[in-house]
């Protein structure tokens, strides 16, 4: 009985341990002190032989003390010491300084470890400081991104959680599932990689954790089958009334011989997309900027990356340098993280989910960069629904840091911004954009203003081996209708022949002296052809005043000849001289409750005033009468009406169901559990035990009747089974 006792209370004694976690304790020998003044912390301290170690931060009244002659560090509280500055009058509050137990929290996915883009440990700065985002509770929920590509394996352990079925569709096989087709060589990966980038579930211990990790992700299957004008098409304006964020992580080849772009189809999905898509607000179509670095190839070639309505990424290595296979160009608006090097050994990857459930750390180029960049817009559309397609824009070149300090092509334009043909505006810094983003300050830009020169016709002849130099002067071609006093996007459209395009190297100056190569040379690029209207696009000129003399130059590296046949210009900007184009309060609200109410209204508009009436669809300052007011979701609702949140995904029936997965009681419900079968352990035995002691009694009692054996004033356990044996004996001898 005694074993099986103190058995049970060693169990009882270690639960109660486990369960209160403060009751083992690491004490220091340090006490903080309330009193009134410095004076007298510093004559308590002489009066009681303690050390004064100063005020504790810049707490008034409070200050630390130290007695040395307490050891530094024990487990049980020096009482005397506590009793002497309790009883002091001038101490209005005194406590010794324990150990407590911090622990930094991680996410517990396998390979969050290896995502040294989203926290970066070991090279501090080189990440996209997203950490302090998520910190705020800013995680993509809410906010739909849509990868379009080869497919995403959307049964992925990973993606099954933020799969949104609505902004998905198979434009190769013309239904509902964009499910790669699987083949020998997994060549179909490629979208379930991106996808992986923007929305891996956070903290379900597969692969790792996504950029916008509670964003919805879709995937637009289009790349995976022939590819045609309508197919693209049909991609980019593929549910625009639903999808926030279209990306796009490919494009023409990148050999350094093409000049190709989106067709007439494509780019009307561009445009209707930056004029009807969410809500009027514009979709944001991310797109990677090639991966051709190595064949000197030049993202002003790709007519994706030179439209104004896509936002260029571009890539730089782990220590925020530009790769060798990147391409450069003055379209790209920024860049992010990617891998680097090509040797293996020392190149560092991105890690993110692949095919049949599995994961990566092997996904590279552009585009990988793209989906980064997708998962922070998405993290600031959350921030702030209301911006633009042009606001987020803005929100690019107000905010990107300088990437490679030591790289010679870094100037600053006329407007003050830092621009670089390698890398844009700089590094994507998701803290800075988010920051801006809610800043009450901020104000959607100002309405977007069209100015386009005559056609400028120049018919000459280009000599081999010359520097060839044309000006144009916006002060014949600015209207007072049509100003633009600061620059956005800049376009020119070039119409040449020449007997090796790839020799040609173009540069275009502002008024201000910023220089923008329009064309870097191509050494793989031998075609007759030229261009025809090509549009060479720029985005350096940012924030500048374009009126004045722009001058283009043509560098003829070569003896190939050519002719300079006409060009134009059209600058894209705002007008100091018209008032700005708003979104009011009113109408953000209006056309959210024509929607039906969010899940969170008050995300939509921060500042909103008004209340969305979910029956009607309407703003309204007072719930009518019957419908019940929640102020946390600045909505009217019927009381038993349940709503589904804005992106959800309603038709998952047809989705296979992984099995559903038990849910494990908690630690603590774990030692209520362990304590509870202690005790019932300890009763049982206690009752076994006892039960046991008063038959060894009953047996001994008869045992002494029978041979007289001498009653002991005390009778341990042992002696008892060794007198039963000797009863026996006795027994024994007597019936022989």
């Amino acid at each position: 009985m005694y074993i099986s006792t103190i058995f049970t209370a060693i169990i009882l004694c270690l639960v109660y341990v486990s369960t209160h976690k403060g009751a083992l304790c690491t004490y220091t020998n340090t006490w903080a002190i309330e009193t009134d003044s410095e004076e007298s912390a510093k004559r308590i301290a002489k009066k009681y032989a303690f050390d004064y170690a100063g005020k504790i931060g810049a707490l008034d009244g409070y200050f630390l003390l130290v007695k040395k002659s307490v050891p530094r560090r024990r487990r049980r509280s020096a009482l005397y010491e506590a009793r002497i500055l309790d009883t002091d009058p001038s101490v209005k509050w005194s406590q010794q300084q324990k150990v407590l137990k911090r622990v930094k929290r991680r996410f517990k996915d396998l390979m969050y470890k290896d995502q040294w883009y989203l926290e970066n440990n070991s090279t501090k700065g080189h990440d996209i400081n997203v950490v302090p985002v998520w910190k705020q509770g800013i995680t993509g929920k809410g906010v739909v991104v849509t990868i379009l590509d080869d497919g995403i394996e959307y049964t992925h352990p990973d993606l099954r959680k933020n799969y949104d079925k609505k902004a998905s569709f198979d434009y190769n096989d013309h239904d509902n599932d964009p499910a790669p087709r699987f083949t020998r060589q997994d060549v179909n990966k490629h979208g379930t990689r991106c996808a992986g980038e923007v929305a891996s579930a956070a903290n379900n211990g597969v692969c790792g954790v996504g950029v916008a990790y509670n964003a919805n992700i879709g995937g637009i299957r289009m790349l995976d089958g022939d590819v045609t004008d309508a197919v693209e098409g049909g991609s980019l304006s593929h549910a625009s009334d639903y999808i926030d964020i279209y990306s796009s992580s490919w494009g023409p080849e990148d050999k350094g011989v093409k000049v190709d772009g989106p067709g007439r189809l494509a780019k009307e999905a561009l445009k209707n997309g930056v004029n009807k898509g969410r809500d009027g607000k514009g979709s944001i179509f991310v797109w990677a900027t090639g991966n051709g670095g190595d064949y000197n190839d030049y993202c002003n070639c790709d007519g994706y990356i030179t439209s104004i309505y896509t936002i260029s990424i571009g890539a730089v290595n782990d220590l925020g340098k530009s790769p060798w296979y990147a391409e450069p160009c003055p379209s790209t608006l920024a860049v992010t993280y990617s891998s680097g090097e090509k040797k293996v050994n020392v190149n560092k990857k991105i890690a993110t989910t692949d095919l049949h459930g599995s994961c990566t750390k092997s996904h590279t180029g552009t585009s990988a960069a793209a989906p980064l960049a997708a998962g922070i817009f998405a993290l600031v559309l959350e921030a702030n629904p209301a911006l633009t397609w042009r606001d987020l824009q803005h929100l690019i070149v107000q905010t990107s840091r300088v990437a490679d300090e030591n790289d010679s092509d870094w100037r600053v334009n006329g407007a003050g911004f830092h621009v670089n043909n390698k890398y844009g505006f700089g590094l994507l810094d998701t803290a800075a954009l988010v920051e801006r983003a809610r800043d009450p300050a901020w104000k959607t830009a100002p309405t977007q203003y069209v100015s386009r020169s005559e056609e400028h016709k120049v018919q000459r002849k280009i000599l081999g081996n010359r520097i060839f130099k044309e000006t144009l002067n916006t002060e014949d071609f600015m209207r007072a209708d049509a100003c633009v006093t600061k620059l956005e996007h800049l376009i020119v459209y070039i119409t040449l022949r020449h007997e090796k395009r790839g020799t040609l190297e173009m540069n275009l100056i502002s008024p201000s002296g910023t220089k923008s190569k329009l064309l870097g040379l191509r050494k793989f690029d031998t075609s007759p052809k030229g261009f025809r209207k090509w549009p060479f696009m720029t985005v350096f000129h940012w924030g500048e005043n374009p009126r004045g003399v722009w001058t283009l130059e043509i560098d003829n590296t070569e003896h190939f000849t050519g002719f300079f046949d006409r060009w134009v210009m059209k600058l894209y900007g705002t007008c100091s001289n018209q008032p700005n184009s708003t979104v009011h309060e009113k109408d953000i609200c209006a056309r959210h409750c024509k929607k039906g109410c969010p899940e969170t209204f008050s995300t939509v508009c921060r500042n909103c005033v008004q209340l969305c009436d979910c029956t009607s669809g309407k703003c309204t300052k007072r719930c009518p009468l019957g419908l019940v007011t929640d102020r946390q979701r600045n909505e009217c609702a019927n009381s038993s009406t349940e709503r589904p949140p804005k992106h959800v995904n309603n038709d998952s029936e047809n989705l296979p169901r992984p099995h559903k997965e038990e849910k494990l009681p908690k630690y603590g419900q774990w030692l209520l559990i362990a304590a509870g079968v202690a005790v019932a352990f300890g009763i049982i035995a206690g009752v076994w035990q006892g039960w046991l002691y008063y038959r060894t009694r009953q047996k001994l009692n008869r045992a002494r009747k029978q041979n007289q054996i001498q009653r002991y004033p005390i009778i341990p356990r042992n002696t008892i089974v060794r007198d039963l044996e000797h009863a026996r004996l006795a027994s024994d001898r007597t019936l022989a």
